[in-house]
């Protein structure tokens, strides 16, 4: 996996340290954004991700599939209730550096994102642009969102994770703003005052704590929002 070598660096990292966030287009080269897309296009084993309160959960495709249809409009209502009030979320992942690091699925492609964001080329452009020459290491997910999916808001604080800052790789290619899904950041009177929309080969860096939110993804959305995403670790 290859970066841009076209990148602005100084750019990226003035802008991260007046603002807390970036968008850098055009992040990896174009043959390996290819490839990265072309890994989430060809995945199949999706976990759908969601919490009950502070306990998360991942259920697998097939089990959620063999839900009778009340028990998955049960499990919906829940989900949206508990939004209301609370923090809540729902999308489909895979957990890279969790399967690398446990063995699972042992030669799976994806897994070469978890080498390529530990790795000094990755890790070297991270530390330059936050300033922060702490961070030892990153994880890494795969993420789908799907109609009804979202995330709200929160600060990615983790209380036993050391986390500098969040990066996300949106490989969503044709996206219509009209479909949600965009990475929202919010004051603390809950306005909106960025908005990053899901976009191909686009990496988006901010800092932690910050609040923020992935929309909800309408109803009539004809394509799923994927990406990659991961913490940089102290």
């Amino acid at each position: 996996m290859d970066i841009n070598p076209e990148i602005d660096l100084s750019a990226v990292a003035t802008t991260l340290a007046s603002q807390g966030r970036v968008q850098i287009h055009d992040f990896a080269s174009a043959e390996s954004a290819k490839a990265l897309h072309d890994l989430l296009k060809q995945h199949d084993d999706w976990y759908l991700s969601y919490n009950e309160g502070p306990d998360n959960f991942e259920t697998s495709e097939a089990e959620f599939a063999a839900l009778t249809m009340e028990q998955k409009h049960r499990f919906t209502a829940g989900i949206y209730r508990r939004a209301r009030s609370g923090f809540q979320y729902l999308f489909k992942q895979y957990y890279i550096s969790q399967a690398v690091n446990s063995g699972e699925n042992q030669g799976h492609p994806m897994h070469a994102v978890q080498e390529w964001v530990t790795g000094e080329n990755f890790l070297g452009l991270m530390r330059y642009v936050t300033g922060r020459d702490d961070i030892r290491t990153s994880d890494s997910y795969a993420s789908l969102y799907g109609p009804g999916h979202f995330l709200t808001r929160h600060d990615d604080r983790h209380p036993t994770h050391h986390r500098i800052a969040a990066w996300v790789l949106s490989m969503t290619p044709e996206w219509d703003e009209n479909w949600g899904g965009h990475l929202a950041f919010y004051d603390e009177a809950g306005n909106v005052v960025e908005a990053f929309k899901p976009a191909f080969n686009s990496l988006n860096l901010f800092t932690v704590p910050q609040h923020h939110a992935v929309q909800l993804i309408t109803p009539f959305a004809g394509a799923p929002r994927t990406s990659y995403l991961g913490w940089l670790l102290a």
